[in-house]
């Protein structure tokens, strides 16, 4: 095994930096920073998420997975280069459980083939991540240096699903939603965190690329690059401030504002509509015990006490429910109401 390798990325080490106090300090941060945002939201995901349903269950093992690579810095030799590699293999993970969280929330908003696709290309690309995970580790334990060439591809095979789920949903909320961003944000500040979440993720991701391509040189320390860890992060918490598929949250969050802008008043309407038709009373069933027969209720009559009921009690509001009813005090339940939006 040789000694010493011409690895122009860290110079003649790949150790801990310790002989220079600005990388290591650095990296302690941007580590800090990563492991202490993902507990805060395992926790929160833990706190919300619902059994049985899967795609919460992805999150909470992306979140876990990529926690230990931010850790490495405590180790030394020989130690060290095991584990940094080993807990490489978790964040690998952790990236390409993203792509299929991505894909899972965006799917109700894909035709068949796109998702096809989408997916599809998620699953030909890990023979990279497999080939990545050899290279981490022959790299760090002084084997062969593969991994200065594999590393710069890894936005290639990482984020482009990434990029256009966020262009999608940006899309979606324009062309299939009643309501403006400034409106979707004002209404629902979680959904607001996410898709500003969603852009300082990409915008991190560039900056990343631009570092492993030396951009940067002579900026930051030899080795040292924050910037992944900080994309990771907003990525996560894209994932974990809304736990359920876009549609589901944005669906939700229409049905309030609809109500909230005149769906009270079109359902007024109506019922002024039906007011105006000649009909009789609203008729209870009549049970006749002489010859044990039950007459039925005027149709027309159920027709007038259903939609009696919904605006009376508008309080009552179902998650499998197409159109919620608010109460008069709806703009105060807001909150409850869109707990999960």
């Amino acid at each position: 095994m040789p000694e010493n390798l011409p690895l122009t990325k860290r110079g003649d080490s790949v150790n801990r930096p310790d002989d220079d106090p600005d990388a290591l300090i650095l990296e302690g941060w941007a580590q800090g920073f990563m492991v202490g945002a993902l507990v805060i939201m395992t926790a929160i995901t833990i706190a919300n998420m619902r059994r049985r349903v899967l795609l919460h269950k992805l999150i909470l093992a992306e979140l876990i997975l990529g926690m230990f690579h931010g850790t490495w810095l405590f180790a030394h030799k020989p130690v060290y280069g095991w584990y940094l590699s080993t807990t490489a293999i978790g964040l690998n993970i952790s990236w390409s459980l993203h792509n299929v969280i991505a894909w899972m929330k965006n799917k109700p908003f894909l035709g068949k083939k796109v998702s096809l696709f989408y997916i599809g290309t998620v699953i030909l690309v890990q023979p990279y991540w497999v080939l990545e995970i050899y290279a981490n580790f022959t790299y760090f334990n002084r084997i062969n240096d593969i991994f200065l060439k594999t590393r710069p591809l890894e936005t290639l095979f990482r984020d482009p699903w990434w990029i256009y789920t966020t262009c999608s949903l940006f899309w979606v909320i324009k062309s299939q939603y009643d309501f403006t961003l400034v409106e979707l944000v004002r209404e629902s500040p979680r959904f607001g965190i996410m898709l500003l979440s969603m852009c300082l993720s990409i915008a991190f991701l560039i900056v990343d690329l631009l570092s492993v391509v030396r951009v940067f040189e002579g900026t930051l320390p030899i080795g040292v690059n924050p910037f992944w860890k900080l994309a990771f992060v907003f990525k996560c918490l894209c994932d974990a401030v809304i736990l359920d598929d876009f549609k589901t949250a944005l669906d939700r969050l229409r049905d309030y504002w609809l109500v909230k802008n005149g769906a009270m008043d079109q359902l007024g309407s109506f019922e002024h509509r039906q007011s105006r038709r000649p009909r009789s009373g609203p008729r209870e069933a009549h049970i006749n015990l002489s010859n044990g027969s039950i007459r039925r209720p005027d149709p027309a009559a159920a027709i007038e006490g259903r939609t009696s009921y919904s605006l009376q009690h508008s309080r009552t509001f179902s998650n499998s429910a197409s159109t919620p009813m608010l109460p008069e005090s709806g703009i105060k339940d807001r909150d409850r109401y869109l707990e999960e939006v």
